[in-house]
């Protein structure tokens, strides 16, 4: 029993300063991981050139809980708009909003994919009491500036036409609507940067951690302290 429980202990011991060994060869191979990941920054600004720059467009709508004269349906208004507002994606709301979309020739089934494929968002909302959203933002992101406005209009309005119908009451509003598209990077040439530089980093750092942790070969004299048999001889150490 005692032979085991040295054995493992030794075998610990060597697992714990192997890593240390391959933390030490990482760091004296350095150059090599350097290299690798100029490589990946190489490597993704030719996939940005080939890729070239795509553009996103997109619009925005406000909608509001508001009843004039009346605070307390303004604030029951806002309960409502939280509690409900994974309505958007409901055959009901895509198929008024499809309806006012008729001469641009977009159908519901195109907007309920839009909203499940996160084109079209409605954020801000909240189901908790204490964090509810006094506003919220209804979003529309497409690769062309074409329809984008129309159909965050036609989304936000689809929207409180349901829920006030659903009520009987005229609660929530559009207060903001969408007037125009703006254009954005649809992904960062920083980020593409940074990711094609961190995968070559974390692959060459990896391969030398790999390779140098189960390499027979020692490095550090601690890794030979449980293992005399691995001493050959001593030099005497001298400045």
């Amino acid at each position: 029993m005692v032979d085991n429980v040295n054995e493992m202990e030794v075998a610990d011991y060597n697992i714990l300063h192997n890593i240390l060994a391959a933390f030490y060869r990482m760091w004296k191979l350095k150059l090599v991981i350097v290299f690798a990941t100029a490589i990946g920054v190489l490597l993704s600004i030719a996939y940005l050139t080939y890729k070239g720059e795509e553009k996103v467009y997109y619009s925005s709508a406000t909608i509001y809980s508001a009843v004039y004269g009346s605070y307390t349906e303004t604030i029951s208004g806002v309960t409502i708009m939280n509690t409900y507002a994974s309505v958007l994606n409901s055959t009901r709301v895509c198929e008024r909003a499809a309806s006012e979309l008729a001469e641009y020739g977009i159908s519901s089934a195109e907007l309920m994919a839009m909203v499940s494929e996160g084109k079209i968002t409605l954020s801000g909302a909240s189901t908790e009491s204490k964090k509810y959203g006094y506003r919220l933002l209804l979003r529309t992101t497409l690769n062309s500036p074409e329809h984008v406005v129309v159909i965050t209009n036609a989304m936000a309005t689809a929207y409180i036409s349901e829920i006030n119908e659903l009520l009987g009451d005229d609660i929530l509003q559009v207060f903001d609507e969408a007037r125009m598209s703006y254009s954005s990077a649809a992904s960062s040439k920083l980020i593409t940067i940074a990711i094609f530089a961190g995968v070559a980093f974390v692959l060459s750092a990896g391969i030398i951690f790999v390779k140098e942790f189960f390499s027979s070969k020692v490095y550090l004299v601690s890794q030979c302290e449980k293992d005399k048999d691995l001493i050959l001889g001593l030099l005497p150490y001298t400045k």
